[in-house]
């Protein structure tokens, strides 16, 4: 189907951050400001004994849980989560306390000879311990900051009945978001009020920790949104903090107070991908058909809970992939340990389950001598299944077609069996396969009410967007003025975006979860009905709409049952790789990424999507590796894909519309990302003949892959 958009749009944004002209947070400057510099635990877990700052110049200060008016916790979350610390450290790197004045190279100097003292407590570092028992548990009485179960059918029963039982388990490490701005924000006090600007992919969240910081009511804190160098779920939680921190001190101070972190500082305390270990276990029929699938999913949490409860929720959901079993069983549980808190990151828990369950049914086609698609076609997914969680898949889905367009692209039946292979090098291909689900919220358990979206028609007639949703680089703003220019025929400049600022737009949403377009696009366009019957009145005219589930959708939030995801994109991935037999690199050479979108809003910010979505992933799959307790603040150990790694990538659009998107679109932003892993991984096994199951693929896992090491 051809898209309903057919001309690509210039973003708004690329005027001022080609000519210097976007303001980030570092740019800022307001008088009287002073810099704040964070003192940092150098343990991983104790209770503090003493601390002693040096003797601080006239007009500088310390800031610590002292100074706190209000609640020293991050308000967004449910669990316990302090901005500073509470007496005690639970990881490596955990603010304690500011150091506050003039000059940041002074207060660095103050920070590197401050001493703080701990008793220190028997810290849990990996998964393994946190389930043994045999150290004081983090969270509760064992460690677990949530499990959750999902599925249907007689799963044990399967296994006890099986011909044969198939194991596998892969493993995840950490990803940094490594985003090209580091963390920053800017706290500055006014008469019974506080303004905030800020980093973020969620102005009303921030106000609302900032507010209970303070311990005062949401409207006396204003958050102005700056604009964001680049996000990838990175800037949804660390900002909650270094707003919190810099609120009570600009509030202790008087004076406004800019925390801005420096590189070595973000990779070290910022937020991860959470690491991941996964058991798949598949009851084979005599014939070798599945009869059942059981799932054990790990992710490994940090010193607090944060957002390890949405990240497991939302991946253990989206376990089953693309496909229907007869009887399946998903169990997820994100564990406590002593190192840097994981949280969002792009692909939301989904990456690390579809490695795991892309790379068991590869790994069991070729156990059974069949071709992996082949293979996994008799098990795919079709409109009207139920989901694992009770819920339907109501509409068409595009998987078909996104596998006709990625094979027939890359040649992939004609040349896997057939690459090319040097004296010293091989080749192979690989693919994955991926649905990827929407949800209502960052969090499904989430209600939509009291949240809206609107338009405003000035009255020289320019139409301005009211929404909260934050531009970090994805084109979202421009996708919006191109749906409301549509859907009120008015020319695209007409339209603008209204900065994102909680005094001038309203609640809605962090921004996250590739949910944006596909569900609060809708809402848009029916803020955009209402106005076009107002728009030749005179004045202002402001237009709220409430935002709302589609009509299909139905989610029970105590039994978690229902629709977790109003709408779902599908893809097929294929990678072709070539490795080195005396190196053990792993070189990329193509790779072929056919989603389906639905309709396109703007073919060029879907290639975009795609390509960018891809190279992460790369780094991911290949590149990125960092130690197992978290802890890197080099980028000369932290390596990320460069141009030179990247390989081509062929994006192909697939449109199967979606009817309660926006002109039928859906979500994009996230799927690019989490099919690369197991078609890399697939590609290397194809190669090599050995099975993957770890994530990167360094040169020394390859090694022992194939030394059986």
């Amino acid at each position: 189907m051809n898209s309903v958009f057919t001309a690509n749009l210039d973003r708004a944004d690329t005027p001022d951050k080609c000519d210097g002209g976007a303001r980030y947070v570092h740019d800022l400057q307001v008088a009287g400001m002073l810099h704040a510099v964070t003192v940092r635990s150098s343990v991983r877990r104790g209770t503090i004994t003493s601390i002693t700052v040096p003797e601080l110049p006239a007009g500088y200060v310390q800031v610590s849980a002292a100074d706190v008016p209000g609640v020293n916790q991050i308000s967004y979350f449910k669990d316990p989560c302090p901005f500073f610390a509470p007496g005690s450290v639970q990881y490596r790197g955990e603010a304690v306390l500011l150091l506050v004045g003039g000059d940041p190279a002074k207060l660095h100097r103050l920070a590197r000879q401050t001493i703080i003292e701990y008793d220190e407590i028997p810290a849990i570092h990996t998964m393994e311990e946190a389930l043994a028992g045999d150290k004081p548990p983090i969270f509760g009485s064992d460690n677990i900051y949530i499990e959750e179960r999902f599925g249907h059918g007689d799963v044990d029963g399967a296994i006890a009945r099986a011909a044969e039982v198939f194991t596998t388990t892969t493993e995840t490490g950490y990803q940094d978001h490594l985003y090209l701005e580091p963390q920053g924000v800017l706290a500055c006090p006014e008469v019974d009020r506080m303004t905030i600007y800020v980093s973020s992919q969620g102005p009303h969240a921030a106000r609302k920790v900032v507010a209970a910081a303070l311990g005062w009511d949401e409207a006396s804190v204003r958050v102005i949104q700056t604009t964001v160098g680049g996000g990838f779920g990175g800037k949804i939680e660390p900002p909650m903090f270094l707003a919190a921190q810099s609120a009570v001190a600009a509030h202790h101070c008087g004076k406004p107070v800019r925390l801005i972190y420096t590189r070595e500082e973000d990779l070290l305390c910022t937020t991860k991908r959470h690491p991941s270990r996964i058991t798949v276990t598949s009851a084979l029929a005599a014939d070798g058909s599945i009869l059942a699938v059981d799932i054990d999913s790990l992710f490994q949490g940090g010193g607090y809970s944060q957002s390890c409860a949405m990240v497991l929720d939302t991946g253990t959901k989206k376990a089953s992939g693309v496909y229907h079993f007869p009887a399946i069983r998903v169990r997820g549980r994100g564990l406590a340990s002593n190192n840097p808190m994981p949280g969002a990151f792009r692909g939301f828990g989904a990456p690390q389950n579809y490695f795991a369950l892309e790379t068991h049914l590869n790994a069991l086609a070729r156990k059974l001598g069949r071709e992996p698609l082949e293979m996994k076609r008799a098990l795919f997914i079709k409109q009207g299944d139920a989901t694992i969680t009770g819920g339907r898949y109501h509409f068409a889905t595009g998987l078909d077609e996104t596998i006709s367009a990625a094979t027939e692209a890359a040649g992939y039946y004609r040349r896997r069996k057939a690459l090319p292979a040097g004296p010293s090098t091989r080749r192979g291909l690989g693919q994955a396969l991926v649905k990827f689900g929407a949800p209502n919220s960052v969090d499904s358990k989430i209600s939509l009410d009291s949240r809206s979206i609107g338009l405003r028609k000035h009255s020289d007639g320019r139409i301005e967007i009211l929404s909260e949703l934050v531009e970090m680089g994805q084109g979202l703003h421009t996708a919006f003025r191109k749906l409301v220019a549509r859907h009120l025929d008015l020319p695209v400049k007409r339209v603008s975006h209204a900065p994102g600022d909680t005094d001038a737009v309203p609640f809605l949403s962090i921004t996250g979860a590739s949910m944006s377009v596909v569900l609060f696009g809708a809402t848009l366009l029916e803020a955009a009905d209402k106005l076009k019957a107002r728009l030749d009145e005179p004045g202002e005219v402001t237009i709220l709409q409430p935002a709302r589930q589609p009509d299909h959708v139905f989610w029970d939030a105590t039994a978690l049952r229902g629709e977790p995801f109003h709408s779902y994109a599908w893809g097929t991935f294929i990678a072709e790789v070539e490795v080195d037999m005396i190196t053990y690199q792993v070189q990329v050479v193509d790779l072929w990424v056919a989603l389906d979108v639905g309709s396109v809003i703007d073919r060029r910010l879907v290639q975009g999507q795609i390509e960018g979505g891809a190279v992460q992933g790369l780094g991911f799959s290949l590149l990125e590796c960092m130690p197992r307790d978290g802890f890197s603040c080099s980028l000369t150990d932290y390596l990320i894909p460069t141009f030179l790694d990247a390989p081509q990538v062929h994006g192909l659009i697939v449109e199967t519309p979606y009817p309660p998107g926006p002109y039928g679109a859906k979500c994009v932003g996230e799927p690019p990302l989490v099919g690369v892993g197991p078609a890399i991984a697939d590609a290397v096994a194809n190669a090599c003949g050995v099975e993957i199951y770890q994530l990167p693929i360094t040169p020394e896992y390859l090694l022992q892959r194939m030394t059986k090491r």
